[in-house]
């Protein structure tokens, strides 16, 4: 699928959050699309939580989801980009799973809609909307996509809203590129369903290019690195821009009982590295964003940070430092001009260093 479907989409939809107990949901989303125009939509879920949510107590990587079962899909143009109308019904194309309108979801399964052909006029938004029945359902808390649940008042606006891991046409692409990273790659601090995010702005950038933004809030790359379900869905890109050392920094690996030092975060990225590489994917690594960091936390983000050349150095990796993009101070100096979430400024500023670092003579060179 992930050859001549990709995304089209530039959210991060992964999960990182479980609702748990019985539920019956209904939910509706609109979404942004990179590429307007006519094509087979599909979407693709895993019923997994990808990466650890705060202390993991709840929501941690590679949680099984539950036994729930998808009652109905369907996607439309859903009309002027932020300009919703959801007492109107947008004209639906169902979507169908092997043929059936209906479809069970089995713990870690991945599935995979019917294709649909649908066309999303220029300045149009994607709608999607699906009912969902079932125990313990992974979800995205900050998707910065609009969400809405249905209940006695109609629609309202929701949170912690079960999404489809990618929205998938086959328009054409040059290369499938994945930005990968926690809470600063999704974009929380962000407007919602403004793509204000560093990584949405390159990916509206980037023509020609399918992009798939794989950033999760609390993500760790010890999560990544020993998971399975996030670092599976990296390895079905081309490229991929790796910016993680915050969460691990912070908060260290799930059930580690630390914090990790500037030499865990440098084997974490080593191994990752190989991982990708392995499965064929260019890796671009990113230098760690400046955060609200502890005098002790930053000793250990400065050490991280000046190993960074010598890693993508010794894996033969290109660099993009987003660090100074976001550091309003002297060289790693931690001073974060935009808010430790960097908001649509900050976003701006961190497109702008990629475009400057990737982009030459008139194209990009990724």
């Amino acid at each position: 699928m992930f050859k001549k479907y990709v995304s089209n989409v530039p959210l991060g939809t992964g999960t990182n959050f479980i609702l748990e107990g019985r539920r019956h949901i209904r939910l509706r989303a609109y979404l942004p699309v990179e590429t307007p125009g006519e094509f087979d939509w599909r979407i693709f879920y895993i019923n997994t939580v990808n990466s650890t949510f705060a202390d993991g107590s709840v929501a941690y990587v590679d949680r099984s989801g539950g036994s729930f079962c998808i009652l109905s899909a369907k996607l439309a143009d859903g009309g002027v980009y932020g300009k919703h109308d959801l007492a109107s019904e947008p004209d639906w194309q169902t979507l169908t799973f092997n043929g059936s309108g209906s479809v069970e979801v089995a713990p870690d399964e991945h599935i995979e809609s019917d294709p649909v052909r649908l066309r999303i006029e220029k300045g149009h938004s994607l709608a999607f909307e699906w009912e969902l029945e079932g125990e313990d359902i992974p979800c995205t808390p900050d998707s910065q996509a609009f969400t809405f649940e249905y209940g006695e008042q109609g629609f309202r606006p929701a949170d912690n809203s079960p999404l489809p891991a990618m929205f998938a046409c086959d328009r054409p692409y040059k290369k499938r590129v994945a930005f990968l990273g926690d809470s600063i790659t999704q974009g929380c601090g962000t407007a919602r369903g403004a793509v204000e995010m560093w990584a949405g702005r390159i990916a509206m950038m980037l023509d020609g290019y399918a992009v798939w933004n794989l950033g999760l809030g609390y993500g760790r790359g010890a999560d990544c690195a020993t998971g399975k379900s996030w670092l599976w869905k990296a390895k079905q890109n081309d490229v991929v821009v790796m910016t993680f050392g915050v969460n691990d920094i912070l908060h260290g690996a799930y059930r580690a009982g630390h914090r990790s030092s500037a030499g865990e975060v440098d084997d974490m990225l080593e191994r990752l590295i190989r991982e990708l590489q392995s499965a064929g994917v260019e890796v671009i690594l990113s230098m760690i964003p400046p955060f609200e960091f502890t005098r002790e936390q930053y000793i250990e983000w400065r050490a991280a940070e000046l190993s960074i050349p010598r890693i993508a150095e010794l894996y033969g990796c290109r660099v993009y430092d987003i660090e100074s993009a976001l550091d309003g101070g002297e060289y790693l100096s931690d001073n974060y001009i935009y808010g430790a979430h960097p908001d649509g400024r900050g976003g701006l500023a961190a497109a702008e260093k990629f475009r400057d670092t990737f982009f030459r003579n008139g194209d990009w060179s990724i």
